[in-house]
């Protein structure tokens, strides 16, 4: 199976109002972007950059690099984030029925010799440019568990999806972009 086929760089479509949100202070300073936070610990708090939050009518918030969802995408991921799982957020002080999708480990599963990318400097990460998948790697996870991932091995870390759950979030909001990585170059997001 060609997996480069099946999977989606998914990003902020940067046309769109209403969706980003950024953290409260004390939520910044829990490192939520890359660090597993601990279930029982008070939920994470956000504040909507352009006005309050509507969860019947906003399914997906962009905190950059971070996603949270609400509480209607919880069955869609719940079980099927690789190196991550869902966590309780809470947006403009009143919505409690989001969730952050918490990424503390990444999949690093792009093809060094097939892909394209920079490397200046061998004590940085690679700046990569356009992926092909390393079909060994993702073989060795199950896809279940796989549906939603953070690239890892490289500067960026972008959130991949399956095409099963770029398929539903597509058909709810419209403030995400999908391209496929057989397809995906950097920059094209923007």
């Amino acid at each position: 199976m060609n997996h480069d086929q099946i999977y989606y760089v998914m990003a902020p479509n940067y046309n769109a109002k209403g969706f980003k949100v950024v953290p409260t202070e004390s939520t910044a300073l829990r490192r939520f972007h890359y660090k597993e936070q601990v279930d029982g610990e008070s939920a994470l708090q956000f504040e909507s950059k352009s006005g309050k939050v509507n969860p019947l009518d906003t399914q997906l918030l962009f905190c950059t690099p971070s996603i949270l969802i609400s509480d209607s995408f919880e069955d869609l991921l719940s079980g099927h984030i690789y190196g991550g799982k869902l966590y309780p957020a809470i947006v403009d002080d009143l919505n409690d029925s989001f969730f952050l999708v918490n990424f503390y480990d990444e999949l690093d599963c792009w093809d060094r010799e097939k892909s394209t990318y920079e490397q200046h400097d061998p004590e940085d990460s690679p700046h990569v440019i356009k992926y092909v998948f390393d079909e060994n790697v993702l073989n060795s996870v199950e896809e279940s568990e796989r549906l939603i991932f953070r690239m890892g091995g490289d500067d960026l870390s972008p959130i991949i999806v399956h095409k099963s759950i770029k398929k539903i979030i597509e058909s709810e909001v419209s403030c995400a972009s999908f391209y496929s990585i057989a397809d995906y170059e950097l920059g094209d997001e923007y």
